[in-house]
């Protein structure tokens, strides 16, 4: 009687593969859930590889138009993004484009050569000549 370990082996790196496959889909689920509920328009996809398989952000389509905000509030959005960009080593800031939400936020992306990289700007309300801005990100997503 002749024992092949062959069909064995195959069925076990099968299992293990869709395991991996099945883990970083589940991890990809549970992120995407976490982003809808913060409202952000960032998903989560696996894409597959030479190597195997990765999670890839991408940003949801949303239509392009002009900020809300005034030349100096932009000013002000600006220079807390330019913070943000030279703490993660990025010196250059340039604003490429601004898309809008349709719960009244922005998503203000960045002039990038490699990965897309946004920051979502919300406009809270304005008492005294003061206007309450908030800045999350950066968010790097695929292009």
């Amino acid at each position: 009687m002749r024992f092949s370990l062959l069909p064995i082996l195959l069925t076990v790196a099968l299992a293990i593969a869709a395991c991996a496959t099945s883990n970083l889909s589940s991890q990809a689920s549970a992120a995407n859930e976490r982003l809808a509920a913060q409202g952000l328009p960032f998903r989560w996809a696996v894409q597959g590889t030479g190597d195997g398989e990765v999670m890839i952000m991408h940003m949801l389509p949303l239509p392009v138009a002009q900020t809300r905000a005034d030349a100096q509030l932009m000013g002000e959005i600006l220079g807390a993004i330019r913070r943000r960009e030279q703490s993660k080593g990025r010196p250059s800031v340039e604003l490429k484009e601004v898309r809008q939400m349709t719960d009244g936020r922005e998503v203000w992306i960045l002039q990038s050569l490699r990965e897309g990289i946004a920051y979502v700007v919300s406009f809270g309300s304005s008492t005294q000549d003061v206007t309450k801005i908030g800045v999350l990100g950066p968010y790097s997503y695929a292009q």
